[in-house]
């Protein structure tokens, strides 16, 4: 390897020849370019500093030292040109509020939610948590610490929340690392968070909805029947077949088949994300039911074709029966009758428009069992029913 002189710079032949410590001069053909030598972690790296037409001998030497003392105070080599450009950069940078209030737009858009309601949530968590601690940060210096900061004081007392902001957080920095604006994601939970917080579902105590037993249920009809109020006709209806308040609130008057006895949810409101509407079949009660409401719009469950908040129900309801009860409940009250009385497991679910088995069996069980599903909301209907005296 010969040594590069000023004078021999230009004349030497290909390979690599020695400027100084940690520097070569490499020439391929016409190409005479400088490079940096070093090792991170056992790994040997090269850093290009330039070509010896544009850079002198002196010059080279003088970077490679500065590298060298920064390397020994822990910093990765950056010519001056990567520091000029890294610091307009974060010039430019756009901060976290900026960014990740345009990012949820985008998310919404690209995943296509059909609920606003998706979107809604994902701008309050967000502005409520994470906006405080990083809104105005640029997003290349955003580090893990910063969102611990976030999570800390959440973690162990609302860690469902916390477990939510952190999980949108990492969306929203998965799409800034592919932007090119930051090197690496700090909200990931393997192998960074990990460390850091304990696991969500060592935390996490699951809190089921509050539900009546069938009992319970018998002895409170009379709460909600006769139903001669929309609050009334719409809770029993909800209960009748065994709904969710998303799906019963909106119901329209053309989704019910008369001749057919059927409620048709709209995929729209499919929880399950199906593309076609889930049928559901009505027992006597519930035709009896809605043939005593006064027809005011397209609206089943409205007044001049305003439809009440279905929020406004959970207060309602128990400010009605006296009791802890929650409308999502009832559909637990449905599902531990249909065990206790011998409803196949799949028949079930299918009342509940919950999916039914691994992807494959879907894939094969294409029927939603109508019929089958007919004889046991008729037998719910009933058993709602048992014990009102009238």
């Amino acid at each position: 390897m010969a040594k590069v002189t000023v004078k021999n710079v230009f004349k030497l032949p290909d390979g690599k020849h020695s400027v100084g410590p940690n520097l070569n001069l490499v020439v391929r053909g016409n190409s005479r370019t400088y490079v940096f030598r070093y090792s991170v972690d056992g790994k040997r790296k090269e850093k290009s500093l330039g070509s010896a037409e544009k850079i002198s001998i002196s010059q080279a030497r003088e970077q490679a030292e500065k590298f060298r003392v920064g390397l020994s105070e822990g910093h990765a080599p950056k010519t001056n040109k990567e520091v000029l450009v890294e610091n307009v950069r974060k010039e430019e940078a756009p901060t976290f509020e900026a960014y990740a209030l345009k990012t949820i737009d985008k998310i919404a858009s690209v995943r296509m939610w059909k609920n606003a309601k998706h979107k809604a949530q994902w701008f309050s968590t967000v502005k409520t948590y994470a906006l405080p601690v990083l809104g105005k940060k640029k997003l290349a210096d955003i580090k893990k610490q910063d969102i611990l900061e976030v999570l800390n004081p959440i973690w162990l007392t609302k860690n469902e929340t916390a477990s939510r902001v952190r999980g949108r957080l990492e969306n929203i920095f998965s799409y800034a690392v592919s932007d090119g604006l930051m090197e690496f994601n700090p909200a990931l939970w393997r192998g960074n968070l990990d460390r850091e917080l304990p696991p969500p579902g060592k935390v996490q105590k699951t809190e089921h909805h509050e539900a009546m037993s069938l009992e319970e249920l018998q002895g409170k009809i009379d709460c909600f029947y006769p139903a001669i109020n929309r609050t009334r006709q719409v809770i029993l209806f909800t209960i009748l077949t065994a709904s969710r308040v998303g799906e019963s609130v909106p119901a329209k008057w053309d989704e019910i088949d008369w001749d057919n006895k059927v409620w048709s949810v709209p995929a729209e409101r499919r929880k399950d994300g199906k593309p076609y509407p889930h049928r559901v079949p009505l027992s006597t009660q519930a035709v009896e039911l809605l043939e005593s409401i006064e027809r005011t719009g397209e609206y089943i469950f409205s007044i001049k074709d305003t439809l009440g908040s279905r929020y406004s129900l959970a207060v309602l309801l128990k400010r009605m029966t006296g009791s802890q009860a929650t409308m999502h409940g009832f559909r637990s009250t449905f599902r531990d009758w249909a065990a206790e009385n011998g409803v196949p497991d799949i028949v079930a679910e299918k009342c509940l428009m919950h999916s039914t088995g691994s992807a494959v069996v879907q894939a094969y069980q294409r029927s939603d069992l109508l019929e089958q599903r007919r004889e046991v909301m008729q037998r719910w209907a009933d058993a709602v029913f048992a014990k009102f005296a009238g």
